[in-house]
């Protein structure tokens, strides 16, 4: 059986209308990134969510910014919220799957928060050594 263990876990905001400041104190959350999209007046920002335990990590965001993403999709102070599990693919594997628990994924997905899997061809523990 699969385990759940991606190496970066991040939510992605797109189509924020709220100041930077503004955003963060409302997610209640620090921004990693935050930069204007094409459209005026619209950023993108970005919440670093931490790897150690995946799972209790992806929980505990369900419930500090979850209704929050809920609210700001509601009202269209949010475009899109997707939460992007990053995951790297050996070179020399044949295949790979990752298992992520159903109450994980539904209590990220209850908020009209999108789940995303990134699969890179790397080994990251190895990109570490350098």
């Amino acid at each position: 059986m699969s385990t759940f263990e991606p190496f970066a876990m991040a939510l992605r905001l797109s189509g924020l209308t709220l100041p930077q400041f503004e955003a963060e104190k409302a997610l209640k959350q620090l921004l990693v990134r935050y930069e204007p999209e094409d459209a005026e007046g619209s950023f993108y920002g970005q919440v670093d969510v931490p790897v150690g335990n995946a799972i209790r990590s992806l929980l505990e965001l369900a419930d500090r910014t979850g209704p929050v993403i809920e609210a700001m999709l509601a009202d269209r102070r949010l475009g899109r919220a997707v939460l992007d599990l990053a995951f790297d693919y050996p070179t020399e594997g044949e295949a790979m799957s990752a298992r992520l628990p159903a109450h994980a994924a539904a209590a990220i997905a209850r908020y009209g928060i999108d789940i995303e899997f990134s699969v890179y061809l790397t080994d990251v523990e190895d990109d570490e050594d350098y």
